[in-house]
């Protein structure tokens, strides 16, 4: 396709690079006046230079006022020179010309300056504009480098990764790919150093992608122009326009025309608000070739005939030629070929016209004779495309080369500074180790708080458990204690020995309960069958006391060893001891006292159960009692829960006769698996 690297967008794409990075020098003012109104023309030359695509109207007056209020001429041509640009962006590129030439006019005249080197390099870049426009690459080429003699004196670094954009878009367009390539990589490394790589790293990439499309690299375009596309949203309307016209490009190219198709359509909706009817009859144009290539045959003569209106107008004869060639095509799609003979006699005059265009028009002419049957003319033309084809690809391969031998030869160039960098990152390894020792020193010293930290806590801990075992334990020797056991058994031998057999008896139960009392006591923890057998022996003695109408019931799980299953010396005795003595003993009737044994998967179930009149801890008992049983119960449940994570739960609750009448206490008792009792 031609005008899709067309001379307006690349220089459009320069001309905006010149208003984002215009500088502002301050020089010593002589009066508070005049120093207020340097800053209001730089105000209204910023105002001007961001309404200059959008509102070119209130450009040019912003720009006025400034040179109308100018305080000393250097800032007046310096507002003179943004002037200038206004016709750049309308296309009118002589009027902005003649407005740069009368600015360095007065700069000769003028003792220089940085002030004085600013406006000398704004206007050659300006002129390189132009000639840019005009497609004279070398006269482009020559303002550019005297732009960027004229930034480096002025001190103005901001602008050099620009100038290099600039010549590196010229040579470019000479097709020196080589030098291209070598100047996008000088910008590429001025901006990293300056830090400003968000803003250049658009036009450095997109130019990267361009160079790399044109030699066919597409695998490497496709990289650099992904990497422009991060930027693209930040990017003025200029920019972005030239991105999607250009990327559609490298779609069609590639003959990837289902991908090329929306690029151009959004690049044609970026200019359809504003007035600029260059591209969006450029985008028409580009919008034919797609729909023609995609069978979309309706849609073609329409894009034809907006952009045959315009660029006949302006006479552009390379856009006229392109425009015949694709009418030709489409005329041969409908099978026309008195038509499309027409149209391609009128592409005869071939001369300034790109070799990618005439490939084109080779390939239309051998389908016309190829449908007209005429096989030895379409052969020709045939041979003719594969001969300028190869042209091509022989003058992009040589290029290729010596791009590729340039980056080798820049690449060399970077041996000494990293020669430099190498001895630099020597030192900073030093500084590493040298770090790297305070911070392992700190770490150890850290290390030790720590480690002491944690001993003195499992001290105070240890400290705390053996505080416990022995509260524990002296809890217990109180309780034994409070009867002298020789005393008791010397009162029981002397009453066996003087009394009858039914009271020998009960004697002697009451002798072997106290025994075992004694003994159980002297541990934390008793088998099941101990405890139990200790209860028994408790009931047996109470019976007589309870009469005829008391029952015991045992309801003992088969799967509980108890031998093997432990728990609380006296947990079971203290609540069948209290039930008997504060729930039986004043019941009038059946006495029913049950005790039942149930093992769960996580523990053991002790229940405890009466007929008696209920459990009311805050009234006082029709029976004498201190309830230190109790108490001394759940304080020494509550001491050895705090050394274990699964905890003994002990708990009192009323049974009731549906739901209302109390009918009975019951003590549930539950002992975890595995639980500590030392």
């Amino acid at each position: 396709m031609i005008i899709k690297n067309n001379t307006s967008i690349r220089i459009l794409t320069n001309i905006l690079a010149i208003l984002i990075f215009t500088s502002i020098y301050s020089c010593k003012k002589t009066s508070s006046v005049r120093f207020s109104n340097n800053q209001l023309i730089d105000s209204f030359i910023q105002q001007a230079q961001d309404s200059l695509y959008n509102n070119i109207t209130l450009s040019k007056d912003l720009l006025k006022k400034a040179m109308k209020i100018a305080p000393d001429s250097v800032m007046y041509y310096k507002a003179y020179s943004t002037y200038a640009l206004t016709y750049s962006a309308i296309n009118q590129y002589d009027s902005s010309l003649l407005l740069s030439h009368q600015v360095i006019n007065f700069c000769k005249r003028q003792e220089l300056s940085p002030r004085i080197y600013e406006l000398l390099a704004s206007s050659n870049n300006n002129i390189g504009v132009y000639y840019g426009q005009m497609s004279v690459p070398d006269s482009a080429l020559y303002y550019f480098k005297e732009a960027l003699k004229q930034y480096e004196l002025a001190n103005n670094t901001n602008r050099i990764p620009d100038m290099y954009i600039n010549l590196a878009d010229m040579y470019s367009r000479k097709g020196d790919f080589a030098m291209s390539a070598y100047y996008y990589r000088k910008a590429l490394s001025k901006s990293d150093s300056l830090k400003i790589t968000d803003k250049m790293g658009f036009p450095i990439y997109f130019g990267l992608g361009q160079i790399y499309m044109e030699v066919r690299d597409f695998e490497l375009s496709d990289t650099y122009y992904r990497l422009a596309e991060k930027f693209y949203d930040n990017r003025t309307l200029a920019e972005k326009f030239t991105f999607c016209n250009n990327r559609g490009n490298f779609y069609y190219y590639k003959e990837e025309y289902d991908k090329a198709l929306p690029w151009f359509q959004k690049a044609k909706k970026l200019v359809s608000k504003g007035d600029y009817q260059f591209y969006v009859n450029l985008c028409e144009l580009n919008l034919g070739d797609i729909y023609l290539n995609l069978n979309k045959l309706d849609s073609v003569p329409d894009c034809l005939d907006k952009s045959y209106s315009y660029f006949s107008t302006i006479k552009n004869k390379t856009a006229l030629y392109y425009i015949s060639t694709i009418r030709a095509g489409l005329a041969l799609k409908q099978k026309n070929t008195q038509l499309a003979r027409k149209l391609l006699e009128e592409t005869k005059d071939s001369s300034g016209v790109e070799a990618n265009i005439l490939s084109i028009r080779n390939k239309y002419l051998q389908k016309y004779y190829a449908q007209i049957g005429d096989f030895k003319q379409a052969y020709y033309y045939q041979a003719k495309n594969i001969a300028i084809d190869d042209s091509i690809r022989n003058d992009k391969a040589e290029k290729r080369i010596s791009e590729i031998d340039m980056r080798y030869k820049q690449d060399t160039t970077l041996v000494n500074n990293k020669l430099v960098i190498q001895k630099q990152a020597s030192q900073m390894k030093s500084l590493r180790y040298i770090s790297f020792i305070w911070i392992l020193i700190c770490l150890i010293i850290l290390s030790t708080f720590v480690y002491i930290f944690i001993c003195l806590k499992k001290k105070k801990d240890l400290q705390q458990i053996k505080y416990m075992d022995k509260l524990i334990k002296l809890r217990m020797e109180n309780i034994r204690n409070r009867v002298s056991p020789h005393f008791i058994f010397n009162i029981i031998n002397n009453e066996i020995s003087s009394s009858g057999e039914n009271e020998r008896k009960n004697l002697y139960n009451l002798a072997t309960l106290m025994r075992k009392n004694l003994e159980i006591s002297e541990n934390t923890k008793v088998s099941l069958e101990e405890e139990l057998d200790f209860v028994k022996l408790y009931i047996e003695l109470e019976k007589r006391n309870l009469g005829e109408d008391f029952r015991i019931e045992w309801n003992l799980d088969n799967e509980i060893d108890l031998k093997e299953m432990f728990i609380l010396p006296m947990s079971i005795q203290i609540p069948v001891e209290n039930a008997i003595k504060h729930a039986l003993r004043p019941k009038e009737g059946d006495k029913i006292l049950s005790i039942s044994l149930e093992k769960e998967q996580e523990g053991l179930n002790v229940f405890i159960r009466d007929n008696g009149a209920g459990y009311f801890p805050q009234q006082e008992s029709q029976t004498k009692g201190t309830g230190n049983g109790l108490r001394i119960l759940f304080q020494t449940i509550q001491l050895l829960n705090s050394k274990n994570i699964n905890k003994i739960s002990l708990n009192i609750q009323n049974i009731r006769k549906n739901n209302e009448d109390i009918c009975g206490a019951e003590v549930h008792i539950f002992i975890p698996d595995k639980y500590k009792f030392e």
